[in-house]
């Protein structure tokens, strides 16, 4: 070992849907955390127009297993 640490994903993200941070790492050179999650090309579609930008892994897990768009937190 060389004494040099790998560098962590910087949290710079907030997940418009919970209000999580998280680190997207869809511009850098590794895959980003969810793109092991199956997204239909609907639920895609879907997210883009109620979103603006990346929503956190476990948002979209819960998307996918079938979770409201809406946390329950957020509805009335």
């Amino acid at each position: 070992m060389s004494g040099e640490q790998a560098a962590l994903p910087v949290l710079s993200d907030t997940c418009p849907r919970c209000g999580a941070a998280f680190a997207c790492g869809a511009a850098g050179p590794q895959p980003c955390a969810c793109a092991g999650v199956g997204l239909s090309a609907a639920l895609r579609q879907e997210l883009a127009q109620r979103f603006e930008g990346c929503l956190c892994r476990a948002c979209l897990q819960a998307l996918v297993d079938g979770a409201p768009l809406e946390p329950a937190a957020a509805r009335p």
